[in-house]
């Protein structure tokens, strides 16, 4: 987590003396426009059950880094909705079992989502600065492997996809006509992943910065 945070941090601070330079309000330029995010995903401990032996218990990620790419269209000053593709990897750092215990473990998890997101963006005259929240619905992509290292569960590498959602808000500040940077977080949900006699939850916590360049396009 350190080691993320001062990964982050020259990029926070840039964002903040952008956000001091400068004092007159930009407008945007075009209805449609590209983004481009990065995120840190943390994840709460996910529940799973496994069918074989059978298990029950909980899994938890690692933290991971997530990137994600957009092309948005405003429908006018408050509505806009942006299509997107994202990915993150998570490496599965442990597991707790019922009844027997908690041990690390082995293995990854990645995750494709492509998603419809809604935006409103709250006009309040703050000069270059809008706040957001957002809403979307998607299609889930999980790639998964189980390395069992004590001998308690089963290993398992498999595919599955699912239905995604996500809610969130932030605020994005107007660096030229063209340029923006945001700044947010939203909560990401799948349907249950099911894989090799596996059935686990998925939901994470994305806190991430995007740039947003208007295209030439009135």
């Amino acid at each position: 987590m350190k080691y993320l945070m001062n990964r982050l941090m020259p990029i926070l601070v840039f964002i903040a003396l952008l956000a001091l330079w400068s004092g007159s309000a930009f407008a945007q330029t075009s209805r449609l426009y590209l983004a481009g995010y990065m995120g840190l995903n943390t994840y709460p401990r996910l529940a799973f059950t496994e069918e074989s032996i059978p298990l029950a218990g909980k899994i938890t990620p690692d933290n991971a880094f997530s990137f994600a790419g957009a092309l948005g269209l405003r429908i006018d000053n408050n509505w806009r909705v942006e299509g997107e593709i994202s990915y993150r990897k998570a490496a599965l750092g442990s597991m707790d079992v019922k009844g027997i215990g908690a041990f690390n473990m082995g293995g990854d998890m990645s995750t494709y989502l492509l998603m419809a997101n809604a935006y409103y963006d709250f006009d309040l005259n703050w000069k270059k600065v809008t706040p957001f929240v957002t809403a979307g619905l998607g299609v889930s992509f999980h790639d998964v492997q189980v390395d069992d290292i004590s001998g308690t569960a089963i290993d398992a590498s498999d595919s599955d996809f699912g239905v995604a959602w996500q809610l969130g808000g932030g605020v994005k500040y107007r660096v030229t006509d063209d340029m923006a940077f945001s700044g947010g977080y939203r909560y990401l949900g799948t349907s249950q992943l099911g894989f090799q006699g596996y059935n686990m939850d998925f939901s994470t916590h994305e806190f991430r910065i995007g740039l947003e360049y208007d295209l030439p396009i009135k």
